[in-house]
């Protein structure tokens, strides 16, 4: 059932649990996958496939390099208080199997909802990171990456690494979420934050439950100007009061922070 609770302690034994195990093996999690996504997003596929660089302004790799590892220190002590948590029967996490329609379909859900509520969390605490002493002290790390790669993805101060996943807490109190759906969302959602640095455009292949669910019903070369893509980041890094939303484009649209040239810039880039 999707409400059954299931505590770590219970689950079977593994060198490396996909949850579990601590903040060591959280980190060990993230760091190996945050680079290799990393490596081959930045190294290989351009060397592979006929992208376009949507610019061509030299990168700084080694600052960045640094400030990610931090962040993924404060991400997956994270990880480690969402599994204390789950331990302890506080929050509305559950574990065990996930069989059948009903439990697979709920899990479906749950990533619409995840994505919608982690893309809503972006866009407001990121505009308040732009706020003058939050940026002047904190955001600016990041803005140092005029021209951002593949690795600038998650290089944050640290109080911006807290706050940015700080919703990885709060959904475990928001609607029932698998402890294992939980770790591999938000695992995935460092492929998002790299994807959306990489310099060129993945559009329409950028690999969200949203995105893909448009990309088999509207094919290749649709528009779909409420998805997010990584022309629409990389201009936030051009022009830093524009573009703060991560998967979808409605609240920059709503709150007036959408660029307007973006829709002629990103059509045209096609």
């Amino acid at each position: 059932m999707i409400t059954q609770r299931t505590q770590t302690a219970r689950d079977p034994p593994s060198i490396l649990p996909l949850y579990g195990g601590g903040f060591w093996v959280a980190l060990v999690q993230l760091t190996v996958f945050y680079y290799a996504v990393g490596a081959v997003l930045h190294f290989l596929l351009p060397r592979i496939a006929p992208v376009k660089q949507i610019q061509h302004q030299p990168r700084k790799r080694g600052e960045v390099l640094r400030d990610a590892f931090y962040s993924l220190a404060v991400k997956a002590v994270v990880w480690a208080i969402v599994e204390e948590l789950h331990k302890r029967d506080l929050g509305l996490t559950y574990g065990g199997q996930v069989s059948g329609l009903a439990e697979v379909s709920y899990c479906c859900l749950c990533i619409a909802l995840l994505d919608y509520l982690h893309d809503t969390w972006f866009y407001w605490t990121h505009r308040l990171l732009h706020w003058g002493p939050l940026y002047r002290h904190v955001h600016y790390i990041h803005h140092k990456s005029k021209a951002p790669s593949a690795f600038t993805g998650y290089s944050f101060h640290l109080v911006e690494a807290a706050i940015v996943f700080a919703n990885e807490i709060l959904v475990c109190f928001l609607f029932p979420v698998h402890m294992g759906l939980h770790r591999l969302y938000h695992l995935y959602t460092t492929l998002i934050h790299e994807g959306g640095h990489v310099g060129y455009e993945l559009a329409p292949f950028i690999p969200t439950l949203e995105g893909l669910v448009t990309l088999a019903v509207r094919g290749v070369r649709s528009r779909a100007p409420w998805l997010n893509t990584v022309q629409h980041h990389d201009m936030h890094h051009r022009y830093p009061t524009r573009h703060f939303s991560l998967y979808f484009t409605h609240w920059d649209r709503l709150c007036g922070t959408l660029h307007p040239s973006y829709d002629k810039d990103l059509f045209s880039y096609y």
